[in-house]
């Protein structure tokens, strides 16, 4: 055997042990994306935890998927690097051979990003879908390994990163980690399958709703309908009536002082004389959040405790308004209608480009995706709310405030509220007319 025969045998012992550690890495990254998308249980998890080894890379998702954007950056440059010699060397062994010399510079070089395709990239990550647990226990000392192997470049990266975020304006929170939840939600559904438009919707805004807390989404409490106890029983079911819901807050007077909920099919399983009714003993209990609940915890709250209907307070401890859970599923999926609901569309386009009428009632994160604005307002969860707290009173029909990038028209008011106001995005406003208004 000559030296370029055992050079060959050397380069190609590299390049299969750098394809090894590259499908390592592999294999575990996707193992661990699956175990932080939820595919496993509790007590697999759990037994997992048990190496401690384990534990500390499932709790520092930050660094390991830095760790394996790094690890497999050096394994493509390694690839890379011995693809020369190895080009070179497969030459002079068969250089002898005409037809086999004109094939040699493309012949390796399509073997290698075939090798590397299926054996480094779809092969692990097909093993790492189909048993994680396994997979992860298997790999996870080759990716300690590059733990320490790579310390001193990450902390030299992660300086030279930092220096340069900030140079751009970028803030640290914006930053996103390579096994981020949001991100591994969408790379899983788009190469597993081909999501739906409406699927990937309600995607989307299943990642908004980390960004919402129920101050968002609440019921205003000049909007709330509630069963007022210094009423006559006659009074409040010809209310409920009108108002065609199935579920009340039972009070004395408003919600501050609400005692609990009473449900309209309780009412009509009651015998008797209905106007001897005795709501207080027909009362449900109800919770309440802080108004910066995020939306998320609330949910889980709501579903877990199987309430439909909580107060929100203000820091102060004052009732706001009303959360509902078909209202925190509606910002899941959209707007769910029955048929007792009004039809009526909450944004709609007039004949005019550029100018929608909107309900009062919108959600201010709803105009901000209708429009692709910023809202910074934590005072007020709807439109009707900002145009009121904007102006300090009820306006009345016909007057205009310019704010947040819009010029909104008051259409329609009540003595209580903002009904629905013209919005247009966008204009060149005049300095002068924008302080006036």
């Amino acid at each position: 055997m000559n030296v370029e025969s055992i050079s060959l045998l050397l380069l190609g012992a590299g390049f299969v042990l750098v394809l090894f550690l590259h499908a390592c890495l592999v294999l575990c990254e996707t193992s661990m994306v699956k175990i932080r998308y939820g595919v496993l249980g509790d007590n697999v998890i759990a037994q997992l935890r048990k190496r401690r080894s384990i534990g500390k890379l499932l709790d520092s998702g930050d660094l390991v998927g830095r760790v394996f954007r790094l690890g497999k950056v050096l394994c493509t440059l390694g690839l890379g690097l011995l693809m020369v010699p190895l080009t070179e060397t497969t030459y002079f062994v068969f250089g002898e051979i005409e037809f086999i010399r004109i094939l040699v510079f493309p012949g390796v070089f399509a073997c290698a990003f075939f090798v590397h395709f299926f054996f480094a990239d779809i092969f692990p990550r097909g093993l790492a879908m189909r048993d994680p647990a396994l997979s992860l226990q298997r790999t996870y000392p080759i990716l300690l390994l590059f733990c320490w192997i790579t310390m001193p470049v990450m902390l030299l990266l992660g300086r030279l990163k930092k220096i340069h975020f900030k140079r751009i304006g970028v803030e640290k929170e914006d930053e996103l980690n390579p096994l981020d939840v949001d991100i591994q939600i969408r790379a899983m559904g788009e190469d597993s399958s081909e999501l739906s438009p409406v699927v990937r919707k309600i995607f989307d805004r299943t990642l908004q709703m980390q960004d919402l807390v129920v101050h968002d989404i609440l019921l205003p409490r000049n909007q709330a309908v509630i069963y007022d106890l210094g009423e006559d029983v006659g009074t409040n079911l010809k209310v409920m009536k009108d108002a065609g819901h199935t579920r009340f807050p039972l009070c004395n007077g408003d919600l501050d002082n609400c005692v609990g909920i009473i449900h309209i099919k309780d009412i009509f399983r009651c015998s008797g004389d209905p106007g001897q009714l005795d709501p207080l003993a027909l009362k449900r209990s109800i919770s309440q959040f802080p108004q910066e609940t995020p939306l998320e915890e609330a949910l889980q709250r709501m579903l877990r405790a199987k309430f439909h209907m909580a107060l929100v307070t203000d820091e102060f401890g004052r009732v706001i308004g009303l959360v509902t859970l078909e209202t925190i599923l509606e910002s899941l999926v959209g707007d769910i209608q029955d048929e007792f609901d009004s039809d009526e569309e909450l944004v709609v386009p007039l004949r005019e480009p550029g100018i929608f009428k909107v309900s009062g009632l919108t959600p201010l994160h709803d105009i901000e995706e209708a429009f692709s604005l910023d809202i910074d307002n934590d005072d007020v969860s709807t439109i009707g709310g900002l145009v009121s707290s904007q102006f300090g009173y009820i306006p009345s029909a016909g007057e205009i405030l310019f704010a947040y990038g819009m010029k909104i028209t008051v259409v329609e008011v009540s003595q209580r509220r903002v009904i629905s106001v013209e919005v247009e995005k966008e204009l060149k406003l005049d300095p002068e007319n924008q302080e006036s208004n």
